[in-house]
């Protein structure tokens, strides 16, 4: 889509052109009756696509570029240019390609519309009216162009109820909601690009959905989705539970401040012992809004709480904290980090913070956290099938209880999954990390162990 002259405003404007809803044609601020609706049809292709080559311009408006399909193209133009005549400057392009100058032509579906013009911008669909006639490419392109255009829309909503006071948040978020719906099939989870990515990772729409929580609210994802950092974003005021050091038991003085300050956080909540369930209900019965922050879901007393989800993020995203947290890292390597992180920002995050300037180097920094037993079961996992828990004792050399602490960090990390190392690389770099001994005698282990069995 050509947004190029809304980066320098349309200053010298000379004719305006209305696509959504009702179409029509204003120059020097005087309506247009009588243009037709193939000119106007034009005329919006070439504002909202930029320059095209006048074959395809025909191709697209009078399916062909036959010698009646050009006279009728020749036609629309002249058509077009005595429409304009007080706007001498829009219309571009004698030769092969067509073209318009922005800088002189406003149009609505390109403007970026302020906060307080946001709930209204979008008046009905583009060029309505006009869509239910004309070629197969021409619905194509436009059904194309108004799915952007709306996805472009929703991703402004959400960003603007990410950063709203409650209230006018969820009005905002309302709003998405009710054109999705109308617009069937249009996702409610928009395409977030560029300077849309770097507010909190691209997650607009989560954080929207924090925001406008009336009651309390149940935050699901896995560790490292930056499930934690989203909570901190959408409520910095809140108080995150923590247990008395000494006995093991609720902290009295944080619940009453708790209760104060209206907002508790509870992260982690499979790991928390039984008795934080009655605080949590004693907390909500005082008033106080609870987010409880869980990888699966919640106990059945606790199902009917609003569920926010926390997931992978963009491929723009990754890159984006590539580039911040490690500068020196390649980005050709990326598709390896998106296999190593499953797209989660918080697992991305730690392994870039090493600032390594391979994946190899990041990875031996990243490795060199975990204990030999967690690299013994990585190293082995290299050369082997996904195995049973008898099979990579033996192979690792270590019993029941240290497989278990070794699969529950990896796992965690998100370096072990489907009872295997998550990428080759990861076996590798743990073998590397072994000490000598360990990777000469380690393979001999298994089958002495084999055959005492």
């Amino acid at each position: 889509m050509n947004r190029t002259a809304d980066e320098t405003g349309c200053t010298d404007t000379q004719a305006e052109l209305d696509v959504l809803g009702r179409v029509q044609l204003r120059v020097q601020g005087v309506p247009v009756p009588k243009c037709g609706e193939l000119p106007l049809r034009l005329l919006a292709l070439l504002a909202l696509q930029g320059p095209v080559p006048r074959e395809e311009a025909a191709d697209l408006l009078w399916n062909g570029t036959t010698r009646q399909a050009l006279q009728s193209l020749r036609t629309a133009l002249s058509t077009l240019r005595a429409a304009l005549h007080g706007a001498p400057e829009v219309l571009e392009g004698t030769g092969a390609i067509l073209s318009v100058n922005r800088q002189f032509l406003r149009v609505d579906a390109l403007e970026k519309p302020s906060q307080a013009e946001l709930l209204h911008w979008w008046r009905g669909p583009l060029l309505a009216g006009r869509a239910c006639r004309g070629t197969d490419r021409w619905m194509e392109w436009r059904q194309a162009t108004e799915t952007q255009l709306l996805e472009d829309h929703l991703a402004a909503l959400f960003r603007a109820a990410a950063q709203a006071e409650a209230g006018r948040a969820e009005a905002f978020v309302c709003r998405a909601g009710e054109l999705s719906r109308t617009y069937g099939g249009l996702s409610m989870t928009p395409t977030l690009g560029g300077e849309e990515r770097a507010e909190l990772l691209g997650r607009a729409q989560e954080l929207a959905a924090l925001r406008c929580a009336r009651q309390s609210v149940h935050v699901q994802g896995p560790r490292g989705s930056g499930r934690s950092s989203l909570v901190r974003a959408a409520f910095p005021e809140a108080l995150w539970f923590r247990q008395d050091a000494l006995n093991g038991r609720p902290d009295p003085v944080w619940a009453a401040h708790a209760v104060d300050a209206g907002r508790a956080v509870f992260d982690d909540v499979e790991d928390l012992p039984d008795w934080v369930w009655p605080l949590v209900h004693y907390l909500e019965g005082r008033g106080c809004r609870v987010i409880l922050i869980s990888t699966g879901p919640l106990p059945p007393q606790w199902h009917d709480l609003p569920v926010v989800r926390v997931g992978p993020v963009g491929t723009e995203t990754l890159v984006r904290l590539a580039a911040t947290l490690a500068p020196a890292w390649s980005a050709a390597e990326l598709p390896a980090l998106m296999m190593l992180t499953a797209g989660l920002p918080g697992r991305a995050a730690r392994l870039l913070r090493a600032g390594g300037a391979t994946l190899t180097a990041l990875l031996r920094v990243r490795l060199a956290q975990f204990g030999e037993d967690a690299l013994r079961l990585l190293w082995v996992s290299e050369d082997s099938p996904a195995a049973e828990v008898d099979r990579l004792c033996l192979q690792c050399g270590l019993d029941r209880e240290a497989l278990r602490g070794a699969v529950t960090a990896l796992t965690d990390a998100g370096l072990w999954v489907d009872g295997r190392a998550v990428h080759p690389l990861v076996s590798e770099v743990a073998g590397e990390l072994l000490p000598w001994w360990t990777r000469q005698t380690l393979p001999l282990i298994a089958p002495s162990l084999e055959r005492a069995r």
